[in-house]
């Protein structure tokens, strides 16, 4: 079975370890929420999933660069509608998350684990969680 864990993120005033280990860092109204490679690697060790919610291809690039191969997956709604259903927002919202997300796949496509779409939350969810379980098992060796 899959365990996803939380989001990892901390407050501001929060200590992040040792220099070099900070992955990402998002401000968020008033507050800053950031990651670090130990926090990651704390969930990883317990046998759970991070779920970064809001990473982005620098997120991506800055785990690999800290030695952790993160699955990255690509949710992809084929339509404005399909966008409103699972998302509160404007047509004109959907339709530029739909131009975003072509941008990342044409630009980024060989970052991505997956990419997966459903009509339903559920149906996403399950892809997900299948895309997870696919990989779960994979091993990961530096190229020298």
């Amino acid at each position: 079975s899959v365990h996803l864990g939380v989001k990892v993120s901390s407050g501001i005033n929060a200590e992040y370890g040792e220099e070099g280990s900070l992955i990402d860092c998002q401000r968020k109204k008033n507050e800053f929420y950031y990651v670090t490679r130990e926090e990651v690697q704390k969930v990883s060790d317990s046998g759970k999933h991070c779920v970064l919610e809001d990473a982005n291809i620098y997120t991506v690039d800055q785990l690999q660069k800290s030695g952790i191969h993160p699955i990255v997956i690509l949710v992809k709604c084929k339509s404005s509608h399909e966008i409103r259903s699972v998302r509160n927002c404007t047509s004109e919202q959907a339709v530029r998350t739909i131009s975003k997300s072509n941008k990342l796949e044409n630009e980024h496509l060989h970052k991505f684990t997956a990419i997966v779409s459903g009509n339903k939350c559920e149906d996403i969810f399950r892809s997900i969680l299948s895309a997870i379980s696919s990989h779960r098992e994979s091993l990961w060796l530096p190229i020298s």
